[in-house]
């Protein structure tokens, strides 16, 4: 009996066995219920998508200039910053795009000129050669929708004839780039090209002007040569669309840099589709008298997954108003 009260039965430290060691397992772990901080921050997508659509917006353009791109050095620092001109600055030796940047920011402090005791007077381009600069640029966007290239491009395209052989612009085309630029060219905003009118023009370059711009060339055989006679009559509506844009006047609402982006979207790749409209059109021997002719460039290669021109309408209209050669 004494050994009884002093030893509980034998079933007493087997049933606390099987029932106590999750009591125990929770017990013994109060100390480590406390969650570690791991340093992860958990991102709202959609403020940080707010935040990040200003840099978006600025990155997926094409163009664009920074006051931190352009060269602010001057031979001399004007006396009253708040009113120099540009041609006050070109004087000084700063390049016209970036001096066009600089003064367009509004002079700003926070970029200011700069002195460069390096510079010479001897360095400064004249006003005679920036001016054939800018007709450089200005030549190579109507007529081939892009700027002049820089040294360190690695493609070299060929000098057009005309800016060689009439206007004497012989030299790398780097060169006419460098003496008004200091930056990539294509970040300045072509548009301005729209803006210039051609009163003051010599006959020669209007002349030029008049035998095609950007954006036309494909457009050229339709309103040049008939189509053979056994054009598919569902090709019919996009032989007259395209005949129509040959025969308009030229337009800054077709040339490439200034169109609207909802005439590629609702008809496709223009020059792909074209090119296999000629495919479709046009005899061989027609085709070669075009290249011949340089009516186009080459004969166009078949683009099978560009389609859309047969879905082209004839009472369609891409010309606009916004005619290159104001009357």
């Amino acid at each position: 009996m004494q050994s009884s009260s002093h030893h509980p039965d034998n079933t007493q430290p087997l049933r606390w066995f099987k029932k106590d060691p999750i009591e125990m397992a929770f017990t013994s772990a109060v100390a480590m219920t406390g969650v570690p901080n791991f340093g992860i921050v958990h991102i709202n997508p959609a403020e940080t998508a707010k935040a990040f659509q200003s840099y978006l917006d600025t990155a997926s353009k094409l163009t664009g200039v920074s006051l931190d791109d352009i060269d602010r050095s001057v031979l001399r620092m004007p006396n009253e910053v708040s009113k120099v001109t540009l041609a006050d600055l070109i004087n000084s030796g700063m390049k016209l795009f970036d001096a066009v940047v600089w003064l367009t920011a509004g002079r700003p402090s926070t970029h200011p000129l700069m002195h460069d005791p390096g510079m010479k007077k001897e360095d400064i381009p004249s006003m005679h050669d920036i001016a054939r600069s800018v007709f450089y640029c200005y030549f190579m966007l109507v007529t081939q929708a892009r700027y002049p290239v820089s040294r360190n491009t690695a493609e070299k395209p060929k000098i057009p004839n005309f800016l060689k052989t009439i206007m004497g612009m012989d030299k790398d085309q780097h060169v006419y780039v460098e003496r008004i630029c200091s930056f990539e060219p294509q970040k300045f905003d072509p548009a301005w090209a729209r803006h210039v009118t051609f009163e003051g023009f010599g006959q020669e370059v209007l002349s030029r002007f008049g035998l095609g711009v950007a954006g036309y060339r494909l457009f050229g055989p339709f309103g040049l040569y008939r189509t053979k006679d056994d054009v598919p009559r569902d090709l019919l509506p996009a032989v007259a669309f395209a005949r129509n844009v040959a025969k308009a006047p030229a337009s800054w609402d077709v040339h490439p840099l200034t169109r609207n982006p909802n005439i590629l979207t609702n008809r496709g790749n223009l020059n792909k589709n074209l090119g296999n409209l000629i495919l479709d059109c046009f005899t061989t021997e027609q085709i070669e008298e075009m290249v011949k002719a340089k009516i186009i460039f080459a004969v166009p290669t078949r683009e099978i997954a560009h389609r859309n021109y047969l879905q082209w309408s004839d009472v369609d209209d891409i010309s606009g108003s916004a005619r290159i050669f104001r009357a």
